[in-house]
């Protein structure tokens, strides 16, 4: 489709993220309804899949990555570029957050924090560039935040 279709709001998400990252122009796409999809190929080791930002019916912002339900709505496009720009610096990472095949929440996590979990979750933690990912799981029993996560095994 040209971009000659993209809707308004996609057109100012794509010039002000193409103004700070001009290599990421061939990944934008205009969609049949005119949003904006620009999905950029995250670094190999990771399993971020892409990092896509799109414009959902010219009224709202998300910025995703790949896997299921890492999804994040963004206000303006000033806090685009703060998530964008902390996400592809690994300074802010996606956590899912499910009990057994429930979604519980998407959020996003700076280095350092941990997510608040209760019996029977499970936090995915997914980083731009995969040096960080981890799976954390609720220990029964150690409370602190709602419950003390620990490593699991193997992920």
């Amino acid at each position: 489709m040209s971009q000659l279709n993209l809707n308004s709001l996609g057109v100012q998400v794509r010039d002000t993220l193409l103004e700070r990252h001009p290599e990421w122009a061939p990944y934008v796409d205009v969609l049949d309804s005119g949003d904006l999809e620009l999905a950029v190929p995250a670094p190999q080791d990771s399993r971020a899949g892409h990092l896509v930002v799109f414009t959902n019916n010219g009224k709202d912002i998300w910025v995703r990555y790949s896997p299921p339900q890492m999804s994040y709505s963004v206000e303006s496009l000033r806090e685009l570029h703060a998530v964008v720009e902390a996400l592809v610096a690994d300074d802010g990472f996606f956590v899912v957050v499910k009990r057994g095949d429930e979604w519980i929440e998407t959020t996003l996590l700076r280095p350092g924090g941990e997510p608040v979990l209760v019996e029977g979750q499970v936090a995915n933690i997914v980083s731009w560039s995969g040096h960080h990912d981890k799976v954390l799981t609720f220990v029964e029993g150690q409370v602190s935040k709602g419950g003390r996560t620990k490593w699991n095994p193997g992920e």
